[in-house]
């Protein structure tokens, strides 16, 4: 086996360099790229997502990396094998002195050396460099590298999925590449998945299934008979991913490109506006078109023309918010989540002052970089109002995976769980401005309302577990009200900016809006609360109002679209499965399951295996049917000149009637007499 793995060793090692040479290329480019971020940032003419300024976070990093180990994984497993899939050159290779098992690894060694030396090599040096002191202007620690890391392993998937596509003997335009299909479904649980082991499992149970596939083709030389046990559910799981990849593709394709256009799917949304007199009106959007109406129901009528009103004159009577969601507590940077495409769960950009990047990381500290020499200059770190250092994180809001580099507003504000701070990041001082004894911190946010005398009032709105306030950057409180209904079922709280009419005297509207999921849980009876409130930081009226929903019908493509899925799945995720498009999902897999048990029986499987692949195709419908059509090999039959019955021609005798083939009609080109008995 050394000599077998010293051979594929240098008969590949030309596509490795080419490989290495490819992605260090790519590398270097995304590299440069988060280098021109920084500096486009420094000078306050670039806005975009905070994870470019770390490469190994940056979403072309990734989604270049992805592209390369899935296509270089590939190529190598198919080269590897589709230079011997020769019948001549097979007939060599298998009749060396070892095992065949002993061949596959031999090759699976040399080709996962390779893939390393390719993909991985690169990635160590990327790293190495992020790692060093003066090349990245961003924090660093060891779970960065868990992104590019998984979809590095993910190609070792797709390297397994290249072996079996190179020495599978099927037609190309017909299910030959089907073995990538799970390779293709890991790459997107993969960037879909939020919690790291998920992707991890997926990882190893991907790489499992396509390496025992291989495996199993190997013992047959690429055919499904003539192989173990565990390389042919191997080799039907992997087909099975691979002919739901296609389905699903196919549908989306008829879906959105033919039968999508040919369909019109009124959609309509309403939600509520609240103008600067403190009045409630309902806008929906038909269409495209979007409409004003009070509470009653009766339209907004433009007083200039007493036609409609435009959303263009109605956006000019809109009152100025701002929201926060009082979960902050619950989303604590210890309790990381895993995502691929989050760059914030590592860090958010918080301020940039003096050519200083200043970062909130997800430990809760505030961290400083030098945008010049791109290192680490130290940190700021909270004090309590006795002086000493403050044990407690700081807080992140939600909205921090994005910089705004034009007309944003300077941050000042940063909070713990029982402080809020003052920050001033050219003199690099915090200033406790309000501290809770009995309470915690929800949520904050600080913006810049305007009043209708012009005057820009700065402040910053925060709600505890009891209590909603707004307040001066002194901590002077402008107005404080009880937190009530409770945050748990009403998490978001959103501020209106009011002005004083002759028909108000209210200053601000605040809004409790429930969670999502658990108003879907009470049947969507949670509705929205709303308070005004007057100068003198008292209530004058309150008004709940019953929650928009999004009711969408869905269209009769998509309705068809989703009876092509295996019936199983309506089971877990419709309340009735009697609904006529469900119907016609178990419709379509019973004709499957017929149709796979007449070619099972034509074919003369035994009475397991037809009964076995025709639950099979039921639980998966179409794609199982195609799964059992792609796995097996379908001989061509002739009649049997015995029994007179179709039998296969792979066979020495007929399967009917065991009689041997008849020996061939004599057409004087024979050149051996047959021997005569002496």
């Amino acid at each position: 086996m050394k000599a077998m793995i010293q051979k594929d060793l240098r008969e590949n090692l030309k596509l490795a360099l080419i490989g290495l040479l490819i992605f260090s290329l790519l590398l270097l480019q995304a590299y440069q790229t988060c280098i021109s971020t920084l500096t486009n940032m420094l000078t306050g003419n670039s806005s975009g997502q905070i994870g470019a300024l770390q490469p190994l976070l940056a979403t072309g990093l990734l989604t270049g990396t992805a592209f390369f180990c899935a296509i270089f994984g590939t190529a190598l497993g198919w080269l590897q094998t589709r230079n011997e899939a020769h019948r001549d050159l097979w007939a060599f290779l298998i009749h060396r002195p070892v095992t065949r098992t002993e061949i596959f690894w031999g090759k699976t060694i040399a080709g996962l050396c390779l893939y390393a030396f390719g993909a991985g090599l690169p990635l160590a040096v990327l790293v190495a460099v992020v790692r060093t002191p003066g090349y990245v202007a961003a924090p660093f620690e060891w779970a960065m590298v868990v992104p590019p890391a998984l979809i590095f392993f993910t190609g070792i998937a797709y390297y397994f999925a290249g072996l079996l596509t190179g020495l599978r003997q099927a037609r190309w335009y017909a299910s030959r590449c089907f073995g990538l299909g799970l390779a293709i479904a890991t790459s997107f649980g993969v960037v879909a998945s939020t919690v790291f082991w998920i992707p991890t499992v997926l990882i190893a149970v991907a790489v499992l299934i396509l390496a025992a596939a291989a495996w199993g083709a190997y013992q047959s030389g690429g055919f499904y008979r003539g192989q173990p046990v565990a390389g042919r559910l191997a080799l039907t799981v992997a087909l099975t991913a691979g002919c739901g990849v296609a389905l699903f593709a196919s549908v989306g394709l008829l879906v959105n490109l033919v039968l999508g256009p040919l369909t019109h799917h009124p959609y309509v949304w309403s939600y509520y506006q609240m103008t600067r007199d403190g009045t409630i009106y309902k806008e929906t959007n038909r269409d495209g078109n979007t409409e004003y109406a009070d509470l009653d129901g009766h339209p907004l009528l433009d007083p200039k023309t007493g036609q409609k009103m435009e959303p263009k004159e109605f956006s000019k009577r809109i009152a100025y918010g701002r929201g926060v969601l009082s979960t902050l507590k619950y989303r604590n940077r210890d309790q990381y989540q895993y995502s691929i495409q989050n760059a914030s769960g590592f860090f958010s950009l918080w301020n940039i002052t003096d050519k200083t990047l200043w970062y909130l990381d997800r430990h809760g500290k505030l961290l400083g970089y030098d945008g010049q020499t791109r290192k680490f200059i130290g940190s700021l770190d909270p004090h309590g109002n006795d002086g000493k250092l403050a044990s407690e994180p700081f807080l992140q809001r939600a909205d921090s995976n994005y910089y705004n580099a034009y007309g944003d507003v300077p941050q000042k504000i940063i909070a713990t769980a029982k402080t809020v701070y003052q920050v001033d990041f050219k003199e690099r001082t915090l200033k406790p401005v309000f501290t809770l004894t009995n309470d915690e911190i929800g949520g904050y946010d600080e913006e810049e309302a305007s009043y209708e005398d012009n005057h820009a009032a700065k402040n910053f709105l925060i709600t505890t577990r009891k209590t909603v306030c707004l307040m001066d950057y002194d901590g002077r409180p402008i107005f404080a009200l009880p937190y009530k209904p409770g945050y748990f079922e009403y998490p978001q709280v959103e501020i209106s900016f009011l002005q004083l009419t002759n028909s108000s005297m209210n200053n601000f509207a605040v809004w409790f809006l429930p969670d999502y999921l658990m108003n879907k849980a009470a049947g969507w009876k949670l509705p929205e609360h709303i308070l005004w409130i007057a100068p003198a930081q008292t209530v004058t009226k309150s008004a709940d109002l019953p929650v928009l929903r999004l009711d969408e019908e869905s269209s009769w493509p998509d309705k068809l679209a989703t009876a092509l899925l295996p019936p199983p799945v309506h089971v877990e995720f419709d309340d009735k499965i009697y609904k006529s498009w469900n119907l016609l999902s178990y419709t379509l897999a019973l004709v499957c399951s017929v149709i796979g048990w007449t070619l099972a029986r034509r074919y003369n499987f035994s009475t397991t295996a037809s009964i076995g692949w025709t639950l099979f195709i039921f639980l998966l419908g179409i794609a199982g049917l195609l799964t059992f059509m792609c796995v097996q090999e379908w001989p061509v039959r002739e009649i049997c000149t015995n029994c007179k019955k179709f039998r296969a021609v792979d066979r020495e005798s007929c399967e009917h009637c065991e009689a041997p083939f008849s020996p061939p009609e004599k057409n004087g080109t024979e050149i051996f007499e047959p021997l005569a008995k002496v």
